[in-house]
Formats: structure tokens, C-alpha cells, sequence
């Protein structure tokens, strides 16, 4: 029996896509021009006719940003800590303190609004511009500490900022880790503090608060982040 070649001008209807297809669609003719994929994967264009995808490794994904310009006691990232990510990123890019040189404390949070009032200890080199080693430390305290005193009585510089990595404060076989590196205002100088520190408690820990040692948060400018392993 002879075979008869269908072309495409032959062809009536639809094609349903969904079995009648196989292999993979190449990009030009409206498909993807991969088969299938991983979970994780995204996919991106790395030409005009070519679609790669690659596995998600390394990234940082916004859970949730703060931005107070109204004095408030605390500021706090709630329910932000979960089996969804292993480890956390926050960067405060703007801290101001209602009543001059005051310190910027943190407490993790349990549950909704629980805190965590003990087993702190950290450890924080603190040098300044003028060479002063104005270091500290605390074990079992009631709070973390993370600066001195920011000044709030210069308009332009009065100011701190930070960054910290979260180590593992959800996961209960564990204690929670951090890590922080810290600039800000002193009286006339400019304070840089980097530390470290761990809280000796298995409890599942799902926010963070920062407040001042004394006084409100006048403006606080913050972003969290999950690190995607």
C-alpha cells in the first residue's frame, strides 16, 4: 500500500496539542523548546529564537518591606519565619531614633506576638573613625544589642544603618543565628560594628522586633528577605 504525505495546505480543524504532539515545540513555532522541567526552574530567553531554563539557586525573595515615618515603639517583621526558607536577609537601609543616642535592640518572636525575653548572647567589635574600640558584649541578656547610641540631632547624618543574615530561626534542632554589620552616628562620629550572636532556645521562632534602649523608632526604612538554597 502506498503512503500518502498529508501537507499542512491538506490539513482542516484543530489539532489538539495535547496528544497529538510529541517531543518537544520548538521556541519559533510558539512552544517553549524544552520537554519538561524541575521544580524550581524558571525559563528565559537567552536569544532571539532560544529559551533555556536553569534552577533557581542563590536568590533573594522580598517577604516583606517597612517603611515607618511615624514614631512607633516597635517595628516588626511578623510571621515572616516558616519551613519555607532555612535562612533570612534584612537590610535596614534607614534607622532614626526618636530620643538621641539610643541603641537599637532586637527580640525574635514566637507565635503572633510572643518574645523571646532571654538567652540572648552576641558578641560586636565597635570601631570608629577616630580609632576608639568601643566594643561590647552580652550573655544571657534579655534583648540582642546591635549599635551604641544613634544620634537623632543632626538632620542630615543623625542616623544608623544595618545589615544582618538570620541563620536558621525557625528550625527547632537548632539554635537561631545572626550575623550583622552596622553604620551609624555617634556624638561626631561614625561608628562601624560588626558582630554575631545566638539565642539558647529550640523554639520555632517566626518574627523579629527591633526598638530602641530607650524611647520610639522615629523612621525605619527595611526590606527581609528568604535565601533560596
Amino acid at each position: 500500500m502506498a503512503l500518502t504525505t498529508v501537507k499542512n495546505a491538506g490539513l482542516s480543524g484543530s489539532i489538539d496539542l495535547t496528544s497529538k504532539v510529541t517531543g518537544s515545540l520548538p521556541v519559533a513555532n510558539g512552544g517553549t523548546g524544552i520537554s519538561s522541567g524541575t521544580s524550581g526552574q524558571f525559563l528565559k530567553f537567552t536569544g532571539s529564537t532560544t529559551l533555556a531554563s536553569a534552577a533557581e539557586s542563590g536568590a533573594y525573595v522580598k517577604l516583606e518591606h517597612k517603611n515607618v515615618t511615624s514614631a512607633a515603639s516597635t517595628v516588626d517583621f511578623q510571621q515572616k519565619f516558616d519551613a519555607t526558607y532555612k535562612n533570612y536577609f534584612l537590610l535596614c537601609s534607614h534607622i532614626t531614633p526618636s530620643t538621641d543616642n539610643t541603641n537599637v535592640y532586637f527580640k525574635w518572636l514566637s507565635g503572633t506576638d510572643t518574645e523571646q525575653t532571654g538567652s540572648y548572647n552576641y558578641s560586636c567589635t565597635d570601631y570608629n573613625n577616630a580609632d576608639a574600640d568601643n566594643s561590647f558584649f552580652g550573655a544571657n541578656t534579655d534583648f540582642a544589642r546591635l549599635t551604641r547610641g544613634i544620634d537623632n540631632d543632626n538632620a542630615d547624618v543623625g542616623r544608623g544603618s544595618f545589615t544582618m543574615y538570620i541563620i536558621t530561626p525557625f528550625t527547632t534542632d537548632h539554635p537561631p543565628e545572626y550575623m550583622w554589620h552596622a553604620s551609624y552616628r555617634n556624638v561626631t562620629n561614625r561608628p562601624m560594628a560588626v558582630g554575631s550572636g545566638t539565642c539558647n532556645s529550640s523554639l520555632a521562632f517566626t518574627g523579629i522586633r527591633f526598638y530602641m534602649s530607650s524611647g520610639n523608632i522615629a523612621e525605619f526604612t527595611g526590606t527581609l528577605y528568604g535565601i533560596v538554597e
